[in-house]
């Protein structure tokens, strides 16, 4: 997998509005206060923010008091929902989803590759919430996947 520059920031973006969240529910962040601790662009910012509105996981308040905030509690924000609001379905092949795609002959089987894994990275993604990489209590579950050997190896 991929994960786009775009996927990336706006993850970023959200564990910082999620910390905000924790310290202070009601707390607003400003895209500025979010461009320059992620360094994230401001411009690409505002377009990853619309996004997340777009798919209901942050809320904005526009004035000189405004800003941005989780529209939930950031344990109940997945980073799969982060990332499908960015960029979409989680293992899109070719940009379609992996059950529609028939293939031929010696090919005929891929399709149950891409599904497993689709479900792999759903088992992953689903399980860490924005909350848990804030507060660094990983689920067991990714601990025992870095720390497989190699896993922090480039291949």
């Amino acid at each position: 997998m991929n994960i786009s520059a775009a996927s990336d920031y706006g993850v970023r973006a959200a564990l910082h509005l999620a910390d905000a969240y924790l310290k202070d529910a009601n707390g607003l962040s400003t895209t500025e206060e979010i461009s320059k601790a992620q360094d994230i662009p401001a411009k690409f910012l505002e377009t990853l923010i619309r996004r997340l509105k777009e798919a209901g996981l942050v809320e904005s308040r526009r004035g000189i008091n405004g800003g941005h905030h989780l529209s939930m509690p950031p344990k109940e924000i997945s980073i799969a929902d982060v990332i499908r609001a960015i960029d979409g379905p989680l293992a899109a092949v070719k940009g379609e989803r992996p059950e529609s795609l028939k293939y031929k002959t010696s090919a005929k089987h891929l399709t149950s590759v891409w599904i497993a894994v689709r479900s792999s990275l759903r088992s992953v993604l689903e399980e860490v919430s924005l909350e848990s990489v804030v507060k660094d209590k990983l689920p067991n579950s990714i601990k025992k996947a870095t720390a497989q050997p190699g896993a922090w190896e480039r291949r």
